[in-house]
């Protein structure tokens, strides 16, 4: 049992030490609204996952007070529960204080699986045979397996909410490795779009 504990909890090591992801993004900027000058932000993610759009907005209220920018999730003001009118939308983005709404919407999410192939390879360690210190060959093998990378594509809006107008929009890629899966993917997202958003001001 024990040892089974130790097993585990080395995976999950290699899991959170190793995975990584990487986002492209490319996005059209509003050169009449500055970004910068947003007080509070909802962020939004706009997906059927409930699990999935839990973990993106953190990972973006995360990234955004990170870089100095106060931001709230919407699940946690907007009840997914229940059906609101624009009316009351607005009026709670009012009592909030939101002045800007980012919303992430997943395009697509899928697996993409390569196959990795077998090697066999010949090395030697050095060991006493009849008191004489020989080399003695001795065989590795790897790979004859596959590995699955996650991958997903997004459309990331920036509306203002007094005006209604777009501030910025972008489409962004993700993928990661073999050790990764979609949180991981959502944090190298976060950090991408708070990026892109902030670089847009210069």
């Amino acid at each position: 049992m024990k040892r089974r504990i130790i097993s585990l909890v080395f995976i999950l090591v290699i899991f959170f030490v190793f995975s990584c992801a990487t986002t492209n993004i490319s996005s059209f900027k509003n050169p009449d609204i500055e970004i910068s000058t947003y007080k509070k932000i909802l962020v939004f993610g706009n997906t059927r996952d409930i699990d999935f759009r839990k973990t993106l907005e953190a990972d973006l209220v995360n990234e955004f007070t990170s870089n100095g920018k106060n931001a709230v999730s919407r699940i946690n003001i907007v009840s997914p529960l229940k059906e609101y009118s624009q009316s009351e939308l607005d009026q709670i983005y009012l009592e909030n204080g939101i002045d800007c709404i980012v919303s992430v919407t997943v395009i697509d999410a899928s697996e993409e699986s390569s196959y990795i192939p077998q090697k066999t390879q010949i090395n030697y360690k050095s060991q006493y045979v009849d008191g004489e210190l020989v080399s003695v060959p001795y065989t590795t093998t790897s790979g004859g397996y596959s590995v699955s990378y996650p991958k997903a594509s997004f459309e990331i809006v920036f509306t203002d909410v007094k005006t209604g107008e777009l501030a910025l929009k972008a489409t962004a890629n993700s993928k990661g490795d073999e050790f990764s899966d979609m949180k991981t993917i959502s944090k190298s997202l976060a950090k991408t779009i708070v990026k892109e958003s902030l670089l847009s001001e210069d």
